[in-house]
């Protein structure tokens, strides 16, 4: 890391302790497995790892500490924590009954919502997670084109098919015939020259599909169609905080399925499968359903979020506030002449990132990038190290203005002590 003398330590804060969620951990490590899911686990030695309460873009943990949040659940909280829209909308259904032997009518606003602002949706289905969406539209696209293959880019999901090469359980005939390609219409039509088998579908993760232009996303479905594929956009993660009609509406490309989870109903579980009709009406050819696939209480949710979203301009704001943030990171970057470190846009400014290896992704294992991110959780900024960040609409422009007087002080530490602290570690 190359440094210069530029500018003077920023004035002293005082570090947050975590003993209580220390004391709770060690009890949970007795009772849930491995103590929690492997996103929550603490990463570092000091971490806050229990919240009892967050409102806007804020959380405390139960050693009355208090956190801006840069996560944002990992994407679902596009709104704000506790947002009193989509929080009355789920009280005001629930006393009615969300849950019945038979379809509640608010399946239909919804649904009307969906095919009006997202360009590919002529008819949906709902599901709860992320995973469930990949898992039904590869399904149905296997089932249309009566082939088995698939092309891939990105992150889809943990389900066996999408963990090309991994262990752990995976069954190696569910992803051996998912392949992965780079994320280029020359890469994709390579892998189907080379490959003897044909394809049903190629998915995509926009977020991890470069280049992020027009032109490559046409590329892509252009050479799909002239080789029988459907095309998948997997928008989990894109949806609704890129344009309100996700990536599709931004890059103006038409995928035949979509897939949607995280920013749709401001953390409530949901998820949904939208597409053309011809491909989304044989959706009942294939074995796909669930018990509480239709519950009210998210489909409320999402009917608030996505009215909020669109009356307040709300993906407008989130590319405000995380421009405001990159432009700062990378001034704080030039004041303390730090070289390797960068923020960008990852795909655009409402999910920013922020590391010392803009090509390793989510991967970065320079130690002065886990110093920064580990004193950054000390200090009351919860800012992950190991994911792209997020911006919500609570986030306002003196919000952003704390966070990165706190990223200042962290970048002084971090100037001053990484390399001692990182040889700590290995003596």
């Amino acid at each position: 890391m190359k440094l210069s003398n530029v500018k003077a330590a920023a004035p002293d804060k005082v570090a947050c302790k975590f003993d209580n969620s220390y004391e709770l951990w060690r009890e949970a490590t007795q009772l849930i497995a491995c103590g929690t899911q492997g996103t929550r686990q603490p990463y570092y030695k000091d971490f806050p790892i229990y919240f009892d309460r967050a409102k806007g873009c804020r959380m405390w943990d139960i050693d009355g500490n208090e956190f801006i949040d840069l996560l944002c659940s990992i994407g679902p909280i596009i709104l704000g924590y506790s947002y009193d829209r989509v929080d009355d909308a789920v009280r005001a259904i629930i006393t009615d009954s969300f849950q019945s032997s038979s379809n509640h009518p608010i399946q239909v606003e919804l649904a009307r919502l969906l095919v009006e602002i997202i360009p590919s949706a002529e008819r949906v289905r709902f599901m709860k997670t992320g995973t469930d969406a990949t898992l039904v539209a590869a399904r149905l696209a296997r089932h249309i084109t009566k082939r088995t293959y698939i092309a891939r880019c990105g992150y889809h999901g943990w389900a066996d098919m999408w963990r090309n090469g991994e262990e752990g359980g995976t069954h190696r005939a569910a992803w051996e015939v998912v392949l992965p390609f780079d994320g280029t219409a020359d890469s994709l039509e390579d892998l189907i020259k080379k490959t003897p088998e044909k394809f049903a579908a190629v998915i995509l993760c926009p977020a991890d599909t470069k280049p992020f232009t027009h032109e490559n996303f046409q590329g892509i479905v252009d050479v799909a169609h002239k080789n029988g594929m459907l095309v998948i956009f997997d928008e989990v993660k894109t949806g609704f905080r890129t344009a309100l009609g996700g990536a599709q509406e931004l890059l103006k490309v038409t995928p035949d399925l979509t897939t949607l989870s995280k920013g749709i109903a401001n953390g409530y579980p949901l998820a949904v499968v939208a597409g053309k009709a011809e491909y989304m009406e044989r959706i009942s050819e294939t074995p796909t359903s669930a018990t509480f696939w239709v519950e009210g209480l998210s489909i409320a949710a999402a009917v608030a979020t996505i009215k909020e979203l669109k009356e307040k301009n709300v993906p407008g704001h989130l590319r405000q506030v995380g421009s405001q943030l990159i432009d700062g990171l990378n001034r704080i970057c030039s004041d303390y002449g730090i070289e390797d470190a960068a923020a960008f846009a990852d795909p655009v400014p409402s999910m920013p990132r922020f590391t010392w290896n803009p090509k390793a992704g989510n991967g970065c294992s320079h130690p002065a990038h886990h110093y920064f991110f580990r004193e950054c959780y000390r200090y009351g900024l919860f800012f992950c190290s190991w994911h792209v960040a997020f911006v919500n609409y609570s986030h306002k422009e003196q919000d952003i203005d704390e966070i990165l007087d706190i990223c200042d002080f962290v970048m002084a530490r971090t100037k001053k002590n990484w390399k001692t602290a990182n040889a700590a570690l290995h003596t």
